[in-house]
């Protein structure tokens, strides 16, 4: 008997089975996650009745594409290793590969109905004891870990931010390893706020589930279980299984800033600001000023972004040194005499008389991962599209170019107090907004756009786009027709993370609850 087809769309008149098992049909799109994003999108009752009834009749003959039993159907997998559907493939990264798992083993007559067998008692009971042993590991072995990561930590203390916030300062020191009241270690930083379990850290950076960590972890400390004792899955299965289903989201209302001994004068801005492109229409039209010779404050010889939150307050004024680098080590050379010596030592002589170079400063009690720089102009938008940059500059240049509705991180990754200003914005129409993630060409930029991609998908968005500046670093130093042409060119990002639970942190009440 020939397999049924469908009546709908793309795969009109095409065989169930064989769309369900293309690698790809459209963009980078295979036939199961297109179908899949069509019954969730989809209001046409046909097509959800027919994709449903696709996967009830004929998902046993799904090939799964990856891990040790690549190339086999589902009803294959089960007649070798049933609880490799039961025990990982229902707890796959990709929600449509839970799906149609979780759909064979509702329908096939030979469901299992104990609760948990030997084999998930055991291997809970083993994953409880590894993470007990990682956390009562010693510090400098968690250290090494964190070394292997690709990070440099020293005492506890890492050289920048693992977030990116501090990327630009050299040795600024906002991140810390601690252990907390439950024993456990975490990361966190103090400037932009991000804070993960040890744990769920290394679940971020390598992009493992929390028992792939787990092993991983123990690998590289040497930590081997034999002969666990028996205890009950019941108890420790939430933590492993549900581990990944809720997003934290940050809510901190911040102190309002007195401008008072900045010394701004209109119209007055340094070289630098305008050999970016950008005009004293721009600067003021972003409240963006200069601290010159009336500044009586530490952000004297700066350019001055005000950040203001979702109530229009001023929270912050974040000053970046009107100086590169090298031009601010050749300005403290001659004020302080120095000639005669090369720049190692001119360096080190000018750091020695507390002159080291700082590119950004923030106002006291500023915290940037509670904010977005420019979203304060994105409340009551009716536009139908984000863009999302790293710093100001890079905003003021997009929204320059016509791009209205930009924002800045402050660094390369969503904190969860910015993760939570987009959902205040959006979480009416976050299936129907369009996301533009406009990617720094470095490392760090690469890095932080998968994590930018998996925390938006993970908040409920879903039209998510990669732009990419073609001869340009950033935002900053591109043109218009750059700017355009990564518009134009944007890639929709497949849907990789399944929406989660939303559950917010309040600091300025100490509560915390689900408000999804």
């Amino acid at each position: 008997m020939e397999n049924k087809t469908f009546s709908f769309g793309k795969v009109k008149g095409m065989d169930m089975v064989e769309v369900m098992n293309m690698e790809t049909i459209h963009a980078n799109f295979s036939g199961l996650q297109y179908l899949w994003g069509q019954y969730k999108r989809s209001t046409n009752d046909t097509v959800k009745e027919e994709i449903a009834e696709c996967f009830k009749t004929y998902v046993g003959d799904y090939i799964v594409r990856f891990g040790k039993y690549k190339g086999l159907t589902l009803k294959r997998i089960d007649e070798i290793d049933r609880s490799y559907l039961e025990n990982y493939l229902t707890h796959n990264d990709n929600e449509e590969i839970r799906i149609v798992v979780k759909t064979y083993l509702k329908y096939n007559p030979k469901k299992i109905n104990q609760e948990y067998n030997t084999y998930q008692q055991k291997t809970y009971a083993c994953y409880d004891e590894l993470k007990q042993r990682i956390n009562g590991s010693s510090q400098s072995s968690i250290e090494q870990v964190i070394r292997i990561l690709g990070y440099t930590i020293e005492n506890g203390k890492f050289e920048h931010c693992p977030w990116g916030c501090d990327v630009h300062s050299r040795k600024y020191r906002h991140a810390f390893l601690r252990k907390g009241a439950d024993a456990s270690y975490f990361v966190c930083c103090f400037k932009c706020g991000e804070k993960r379990n040890f744990i769920k850290f290394v679940c971020e950076k390598r992009g493992y589930d929390f028992t792939e960590a787990l092993k991983w972890i123990s690998d590289v400390l040497g930590i081997t279980v034999l002969n666990v004792a028996h205890k009950s899955v019941a108890e420790i299965k939430k933590e492993f299984i549900n581990t990944d289903e809720e997003i934290l989201l940050e809510k901190m209302m911040l102190q309002e800033v007195n401008l008072e001994g900045f010394g701004f004068n209109k119209g007055v801005y340094p070289p630098a600001f305008f050999k970016r492109g950008l005009t004293v229409k721009d600067a003021e039209e972003m409240e963006v000023y200069f601290a010159g010779r009336d500044c009586t404050n530490g952000f004297r010889n700066r350019i001055c972004f005000l950040v203001r939150d979702l109530n229009n307050r001023l929270v912050g004024v974040v000053g970046r040194n009107k100086y590169s680098e090298e031009e601010y080590y050749d300005y403290c050379a001659k004020k302080l005499g120095l000639k005669g010596i090369n720049r190692e030592e001119q360096i080190k002589e000018i750091k020695n008389q507390n002159y080291k170079y700082i590119k950004y400063y923030n106002s006291q009690g500023f915290r940037s991962g509670y904010v977005l720089y420019n979203a304060n102009r994105l409340v009551n938008s009716d536009k139908e599209e984000i863009f999302i940059v790293e710093g100001p500059f890079d905003v003021i240049k997009m929204v320059k170019y016509g791009y209205k509705n930009t924002v800045g991180m402050f660094g390369h990754s969503l904190s969860r107090g910015q993760l939570y200003q987009i959902y205040q914005l959006y979480k009416d129409v976050r299936d129907k907004i369009s996301v533009y993630l406009i990617v720094d060409n470095d490392e760090a930029g690469l890095k932080g756009f998968e994590n930018n991609v998996k925390s938006l998908q993970e908040l409920g968005f879903r039209n998510i786009y990669k732009m990419i500046l073609e001869g340009a670093k950033d935002a900053g130093e591109a043109t218009k027709e750059q700017a355009d042409k990564a518009y134009k060119t944007a890639q929709l990002q497949a849907i990789k993370y399944n929406k989660k639970k939303i559950i917010v942190k309040d600091y300025d009440t100490d509560l915390k609850k689900a408000v999804e």
